[in-house]
């Protein structure tokens, strides 16, 4: 019998919407070319931008069709 929980590979828009985030990420924390944003420094962009990457990827796993 199945549980009631399953997990599925992310559909490709997904991938390539966390992947835009993961490259905002490496242009905020390693290369350092973003500019400060309504006072909100590039490297901190960068961060947020890799964690919403992970947000992303995950709920593509475990929500079907995502």
């Amino acid at each position: 019998m199945r549980g009631g929980r399953s997990q599925h590979a992310p559909r490709l828009l997904t991938i390539g919407v966390a992947l835009v985030f993961v490259l905002i990420g490496v242009l905020g924390t390693f290369l350092g070319v973003l500019p400060t944003v309504v006072g909100f420094s590039g490297e901190l962009i960068g961060v947020w931008s890799y964690i919403l990457a992970t947000v992303i990827l995950l709920l593509g796993i475990f929500i079907r069709g995502l």
